[in-house]
């Protein structure tokens, strides 16, 4: 099992930031990454020692959302958040014609609040603003990533149709160029 190094309380130069392409190597690492992403929706189940149904719970969602990710993604980026050279976290972002939407950007809980996902998230805000396109993504509407998003200038764009993923569990929100909102307003 991945064990993340001790950390420093060093700010991030957002050149020490890395993106590198996911691989098979990566998958202990990913996996990691996930579980401590959801810890927040299984807590009754880790404070009732349920261990061995958790990691089982765990090992079902990340299968089942690599299968939803690549069956429905088809141009979708897979890549491993490096700072300073040590993997730090996971974005799963699809980048097509009409929008770049972000799957998945998880930090794991020791690197978190450095900054480091909104430097991401502004670097792909940036990339979309160049390409005229918004950024949009699906959280959990109990997700604080949620607020993290808003204030980032995300808004709430609705729920997820009825036959995407994750409809009915998750609100979809979006990014637009504020420059560009005002010259099409």
């Amino acid at each position: 099992m991945y064990q993340p190094s001790q950390t420093s309380s060093a700010a991030v130069n957002p050149l020490d930031l890395n993106l590198r392409p996911a691989q098979a190597k990566d998958e202990a690492f990913l996996r990691a990454v996930h579980d401590a992403g959801r810890a927040w929706e299984f807590e009754p189940l880790k404070a009732a020692g349920e261990d061995e149904l958790l990691a089982k719970i765990y090992k079902q969602q990340y299968a089942a959302q690599h299968d939803v990710y690549f069956n429905a993604f088809t141009l979708a980026k897979y890549a491993v958040v490096e700072w300073c050279g040590q993997p730090i976290g996971r974005l799963y972002a699809d980048f097509r014609d009409h929008e770049i939407r972000i799957l998945d950007l998880n930090i794991l809980p020791a690197y978190r609040g450095r900054r480091i996902g909104e430097i991401i998230v502004r670097s792909l805000c940036a990339q979309a603003a160049t390409e005229h396109k918004p950024v949009t993504l699906q959280v959990h509407p109990l997700n604080r990533a949620r607020t993290f998003y808003q204030r980032l200038g995300f808004v709430v764009a609705g729920q997820p149709a009825a036959h995407s993923p994750g409809a009915g569990a998750f609100v979809e929100m979006a990014w637009h160029d504020p420059a560009t909102a005002a010259v099409q307003a």
